[in-house]
């Protein structure tokens, strides 16, 4: 069920990324815009690394259990710690995006002019952000997944 819920829930942003708000229409070709493999690596992987090195590949694998399926099938005892390693996804997500959205926009501002001669300012910006896109996003369905555990710690 959580599956469809996730489904659901990018449908809703990509339906919203795409929308053209000056003839209220929907417009496929704005998602290109909201795709950057670089500032997906650059929140990603980090965060990954982070947290198989430090809560262990069982209880990493667990975190993707209760983010892609259900929880019902992560034993009693691993609870605590993959809501813990959830916890780290969603923090060091946002983080990594933050910094990512740091960095981008100070190599822009450290050549200026040739960012505006080579590409124009506002696609460079718009890339510098498309990193805290991605940490809110990921950062969001950890949320998520570590509610669903909480409560059912709680049970």
């Amino acid at each position: 069920m959580i599956i469809i819920a996730h489904i659901l829930a990018f449908a809703l942003i990509f339906i919203a990324s795409s929308f053209n708000f000056m003839d209220f229409s929907l417009k496929a070709s704005n998602l290109q815009f909201f795709v950057d493999l670089p500032s997906l690596l650059i929140v990603l992987l980090p965060t990954i690394y982070y947290a198989a090195t430090v809560h262990g590949w069982g209880i990493y694998g667990n975190s993707w259990k209760a983010l892609l399926e259900s929880v019902d099938g992560i034993q009693k005892n691993q609870l605590e710690p993959t809501r813990l390693c959830l916890r780290d996804l969603g923090n060091l997500s946002l983080i990594w995006g933050i910094l990512g959205t740091f960095v981008g926009s100070i190599l822009i501002l450290q050549d200026m002019d040739g960012v505006v001669a080579q590409w124009g300012l506002y696609p460079s910006i718009a890339v510098s952000l498309i990193t805290l896109f991605y940490g809110i996003l990921f950062c969001m369905l950890c949320l998520v997944s570590k509610s669903r555990i909480e409560r059912r710690i709680l049970d």
